[in-house]
Parts: C-alpha cells; sequence; structure tokens
C-alpha cells in the first residue's frame, strides 16, 4: 500500500513537470488553454484511479467506459454510412430523373440546354434551361410529359431561358406566369 502511493506520488510528481515543459513548448498562447484544459481531464484521471482503486471499482470504471466508447462509436459509425447512402441515393436518383425529363420533353418541340433537379425530402423539382422562349401549347405538352413521365407536378417546375451563355432566371416565375421581361416561363 505504500510502494502504491509512493508510485502514485511519483507519477503525478513526472506529470506536473512535463505539463510544464509542454507548456513552454506550446508556440502561441491561445493554444494555451487547450493544452490547460487536456492536461487537466488527464490529471483529473490520475487523480480519480487510485481512489476508484481503493474502492475496487477501478477495473469496473474502464471497462463500462470501453464499453459505451464502443457503443457509440459504432453508432456514429452506422449513422455515417446511413447518411452517406442516402446521400448516394438522391444522387443517382436525381439524375435517373434528369434523365427522363431530357426523354420526355424531346418529344415535345423543345430543344433542352440543360435540366437541374433538386430532391428534398418527398418533393422533386426541376429547373429547365432552354434556348428558346417555349409558346403556351409547349409550355402545356412539357408539363403533361413532367407530369405522366417524372411525376413533377404544378409548381415544381420552372423553364428558364438560356441567352447568350448565361443563365437568365426570374425568381417570381416559380407561380405560373410567363415573364416576358427576363425569358423565363414557369410550369405549375
Amino acid at each position: 500500500m505504500k510502494e502504491e502511493l509512493y508510485g502514485w506520488m511519483k507519477n503525478l510528481a513526472v506529470f506536473y513537470i512535463l505539463f510544464t515543459a509542454f507548456l513552454h513548448l506550446v508556440p502561441d498562447r491561445k493554444y494555451e488553454r487547450y493544452v490547460r484544459l487536456f492536461m487537466g481531464l488527464l490529471l483529473i484521471g490520475m487523480i480519480s484511479t487510485p481512489v476508484f482503486a481503493l474502492l475496487g471499482r477501478g477495473e469496473q470504471l474502464i471497462e463500462n467506459f470501453q464499453f459505451h466508447y464502443e457503443e457509440e462509436k459504432e453508432l456514429m459509425e452506422q449513422e455515417e454510412a446511413r447518411q452517406l447512402q442516402i446521400l448516394y441515393l438522391t444522387g443517382g436518383y436525381e439524375e435517373q430523373i434528369r434523365e427522363k425529363i431530357m426523354e420526355a420533353v424531346e418529344n415535345t418541340g423543345i430543344k433542352l440546354a440543360d435540366v437541374t433537379v433538386h430532391i428534398e425530402g418527398e418533393r422533386v423539382s426541376a429547373v429547365l434551361f432552354v434556348w428558346q422562349k417555349p409558346d403556351a401549347e409547349q409550355e402545356r405538352r412539357v408539363k403533361d410529359a413532367l407530369w405522366e413521365k417524372c411525376g413533377i407536378g404544378e409548381g415544381e417546375a420552372v423553364i428558364c431561358i438560356k441567352d447568350h451563355g448565361e443563365d437568365t432566371m426570374d425568381r417570381s416565375s416559380a407561380s405560373g406566369d410567363a415573364s416576358g421581361s427576363s425569358g423565363n416561363a414557369g410550369i405549375s
């Protein structure tokens, strides 16, 4: 018991010496508080270890910590894998819908420059970039094709005119009104 107490005190003395030396090696004073926090946590662990050993709970404390740490780590890995899977599935699904839209609009007489699809939860929205402003009949055919082939309904698709390499888009046109000044048309 006496030897264990001396060993513990020796470990604390060595820890304090290394702690002081490490503080002098920190390159910038703004990191000093983080080093002090970390070293303080280590010191608390070193001080509490003999107390728990005297009570006979030292090994149990370490085992419980390891068990809960592994459990938490496994849960975090599972959640990360699930989020990554959702990301890849959403991206693949957006690309499939984009291809379906391009095929569906191809038969309406409108030449598409590009299509952007966005999925948020259950809602699918699309922005169709065209080279020329479509007339009312073409817009109706696009609306019908998007609904039949892709399930994209009212207010979920917007037609924007691609103009000289720049995309022009009037944010207010998503309501379904054609905007003559900016060259955009909304599908509703």
